[in-house]
């Protein structure tokens, strides 16, 4: 009867130090998680947003100026349920916008907009000058833009995390600007695609960590100006017209590395508010490759929005920083998106006007408001896609 005693008090002993040894395991696990919560915070001080995904693996191979935002991310993770995202149109640094800075400093010129794209896990736009002080300008353009550099300050603060560089005005003072403007969004935390030191670097798409996973943003121009294209070993940026299979396996590739696949392009007619046929053709099928998301720029003015297969197209965001001449031109939009990967996004539009001096944006509210809202909505509607029109804002599957 001793004995059995005994043995009933040993275990009971073991059986204490085992549920002690475990709650002292999840201690441990619990403070180090405490410690290092990881890279899910964003890289501008306090708002939420991501991190960029650093790590050396290549598909394509990154180039060193680029390694910091288009290393091989983990695989995909179980992360993946909403991720949001804001998005606006090019964004410039010289001429009228140039001047503005000069007065008031880079972080002045995205303040009255800037609450809206932290407001989101990703804020995105396309960077349609070089932000540097080196480079001999292209004599062959007639129109040529080198942007402030404390306009990447301007973007940081305001909350932007990644950049498109794929566009016709990339290299508009040559590589050189080129890789400074690299090199300095780089320092900035500014995650950036479409553009590099050579075509491994323009094609890689830029990683973002989020607390929804995975974020990959992948960027191509249709404009492309003789000299533009990234070669083996030349700068440039990332061109669609006779790549189209590279590009969609480039896409293709990078769902398998990722939750969520942005795709931007450089592509439409300017002044032209209706989406053309190549690029809705070109939309679908890199929807169809695997992307989530697909944000157009180039024509200077807003386009429509459609839905396909359940993943939102934007075909022209228009201008968001830009010096500009008649009011469709100044007219402009924040994208706020919630994707979903159990069916449709849902998404709000606010409208902004871009001022008359110096191109610099605002949020619009009352006649303004309609009149960009209203102008959208008709363009959507043509692609199939209502906009319902609540107040001084247009929403979509609102939840």
């Amino acid at each position: 009867m001793h004995r059995r005693h005994d043995r009933i008090l040993i275990a009971m002993v073991i059986a204490v130090w085992a549920v002690a040894l475990a709650l002292g395991g999840t201690y441990l696990v619990s403070a180090r998680e405490a410690a290092d919560p990881g890279p899910s915070s964003r890289v501008t001080q306090g708002s939420t947003g991501p991190s960029p995904v650093s790590d050396t693996s290549s598909q394509p191979s990154a180039s060193p100026t680029t390694a910091a935002h288009t290393t091989a991310a983990p695989t995909t993770t179980t992360l993946r349920k909403t991720l949001t995202i804001a998005a606006g149109g090019d964004v410039i640094g010289d001429r009228d916008v140039g001047t503005f800075i000069d007065s008031n400093g880079g972080d002045a010129v995205l303040a009255g907009v800037a609450p809206l794209l932290r407001g989101s896990q990703v804020a995105f736009v396309n960077l349609e000058s070089p932000l540097s002080n080196k480079g001999a300008r292209n004599a062959a353009k007639d129109v040529t833009f080198r942007g402030r550099p404390a306009l990447v300050q301007g973007l940081h603060t305001a909350g932007i995390d990644v950049v498109s560089l794929a566009n016709n005005h990339a290299l508009d003072w040559g590589s050189k600007a080129l890789l400074d403007t690299v090199a300095r969004l780089d320092a900035a935390g500014i995650a950036h695609a479409g553009a590099g030191a050579d075509l491994d670097a323009a094609r890689a798409p830029a990683l973002l960590r989020t607390t929804s996973g995975t974020v990959a943003v992948l960027a191509y121009t249709l404009v492309l100006p003789e000299g533009f294209a990234a070669g083996t070993d030349r700068a440039g940026v990332s061109p669609v017209r006779g790549h189209s299979e590279r590009l969609l396996a480039d896409i293709a590739a990078a769902s398998k590395r990722a939750d969520w696949v942005v795709v931007s392009f450089h592509w439409g007619v300017e002044y032209t508010g209706q989406a053309s046929r190549e690029q809705r053709a070109l939309a679908h099928d890199a929807v169809d490759a695997g992307a989530d998301l697909v944000l157009g720029h180039h024509p200077h003015v807003l386009q429509g929005l459609e839905l396909y297969r359940n993943k939102l197209i934007a075909y022209s965001l228009g201008d968001f920083v830009f010096d500009h001449y008649s009011r469709p031109t100044g007219e402009t939009v924040v994208l706020e998106i919630e994707m979903s990967s159990a069916g449709p996004p849902s998404f709000r539009v606010t409208p902004v006007y871009l001022s008359e001096s110096h191109g610099i944006p605002r949020v619009v509210a009352g006649t303004e408001a309609h009149a960009i809202l209203h102008r959208l909505k008709g363009f959507s509607a043509d692609l199939g896609l209502p906009l319902t029109l609540t107040g001084d804002r247009a929403v979509f599957n609102d939840r």
